[in-house]
């Protein structure tokens, strides 16, 4: 796309599954400040934060209980610097 990097994350959509993309390039700069982006983890966090040390990442909370009704939230740091949360319902 231009001068910028971007990675395609797609879905099908009678399944399960989380799509978008990621862009890299001027004016797109990694930070712990800047703007949360927030997922749907799946059914569990754990599927997902399994993942995180081995990918590179950094756990910052883990799976935490919100409530009976809500279910879990859980953050973490990628290797750029940004962070991303997560939540699910068990």
């Amino acid at each position: 796309m231009g001068a910028h990097r971007m990675g395609f994350l797609p879905m099908e959509r009678n399944q399960e599954g989380v799509g978008g993309a990621i862009v890299q390039g001027n004016g797109y700069t990694p930070t712990s400040l800047g703007a949360k982006v927030y997922l749907n983890g799946g059914k569990d966090l754990l599927t997902v934060l399994n993942r995180v040390n081995g990918a590179g990442g950094e756990i910052i909370t883990p799976k935490t209980k919100i409530t009976d009704e809500i279910g879990y939230f859980a953050s973490f740091e990628d290797t750029e610097g940004n962070h991303i949360y997560l939540h699910s319902k068990e």
